[in-house]
């Protein structure tokens, strides 16, 4: 399939002036670069002796930095704590390049900022270190994002629902906001976790990766026919008109008009998959958003997978970049 290049730079266009509402856990990504020279005289593990540090929006807000990277506008609904790590979020939101960004924050002192610390050696990942407590949002909070969240919802045009299973997301907050964001006719897509998984009904498209569609269904996505038959169940469960299965290194799967597509990836080289979800559900939400259907939004998803997972950590795509690959690939 090609898009059609004149349907394409309209939804370029589009993109200027579409706002899309990010919803879900806010996480602060840290990575710790440097070498390994020596194993560690205390233990059987390699000492990495750190040469470069730095910190980045993780989780729902990785959605919002792939949104901002194409320019489209945002709004950050989450949960943070009282403390450095949720500043320093804040500082990351508030960047130049993220100041199309509205932020609705909830910070509960006994909660603290969620932080995934990754140390990398060689282009290679030695260990995560996670700091988190999951606690549900108290109801007062909830009823506090939930309205705002209305008042935001009637000048969006697209919602995504980022779902890391860290306590943001309750039962009222799935159905109020997919009921209300129908009720507007409105864009909705959910990249979700297993536990929530079957809650989320009557959404536009939800993106899990072939691992957590097979935790729902509890079996294993393996093949094409296995993946097929997913689709279609959940589909069915959820009540969606699409569905898409993200599997890796095999690209992606789409149920869309009742036929299934299978599209390949075409990254060169995997660096890091970390955040690849991220930038499929942003890039198909937004292009949806700006007037591409299923299949055309889904094609643009994969190419940007493609081209992010072949940078080091939770990377972002630019226009730039996904044009040059749509045209070297014969896809525009």
């Amino acid at each position: 399939m090609k898009l059609d290049k004149i349907k394409f730079k309209e939804s370029l266009k589009n993109l200027k002036t579409i706002k899309v509402l990010v919803v879900g856990d806010a996480i602060l990504d840290e990575y710790h670069f440097g070498e390994v020279t020596r194993i560690s005289p205390e233990a059987p593990v390699p000492v990495v002796l750190i040469k470069n540090e730095k910190q980045t929006l993780g989780g729902a807000g990785n959605v919002i930095k792939n949104l901002s990277a194409i320019g489209v506008k945002t709004e950050f609904f989450a949960k943070v704590g009282k403390d450095v790590h949720a500043d320093k979020m804040k500082s990351l939101l508030l960047e130049e390049n993220l100041k199309n960004s509205e932020i609705h924050f909830v910070s509960e002192k006994e909660i603290p900022t969620i932080v995934k610390t990754r140390i990398i050696a060689s282009n290679q990942q030695i260990c995560r270190i996670d700091k988190e407590k999951i606690i549900p949002l108290k109801n007062s909070d909830e009823k506090k994002i939930f309205s705002t969240f209305l008042k935001s919802l009637k000048s969006a045009q697209g919602i995504i629902l980022s779902d890391y299973d860290k306590g943001f997301f309750s039962d009222f907050l799935i159905e109020e906001m997919i009921l209300n964001s129908i009720k507007e006719k409105k864009i909705i897509t959910v990249d979700p976790q297993v536990r929530h998984f079957f809650k989320y009904k009557k959404i536009d498209l939800m993106t899990p990766n072939h691992h957590e569609a097979g935790a729902a269904l509890q079996k294993k996505l393996i093949t094409d026919s296995e993946i097929e038959i997913a689709l279609k169940e959940i589909s069915k469960r959820l009540e969606t008109k699409s569905m898409m299965i993200t599997r890796g290194e095999k690209g992606m799967s789409l149920l869309f008009q009742n036929q299934i597509y299978h599209i390949p990836t075409e990254a060169k080289e995997v660096f890091d998959v970390t955040g690849a979800g991220d930038t499929v559900i942003s890039i198909y939400t937004a292009f949806r958003s700006s007037g591409l259907n299923e299949l055309e939004a889904s094609l643009l998803s994969n190419v940007a997978a493609g081209i992010v997972v072949e940078k080091l950590g939770a990377s972002t795509v630019t226009i730039s970049e996904l044009e040059e690959n749509l045209i070297r690939r014969k896809l525009l």
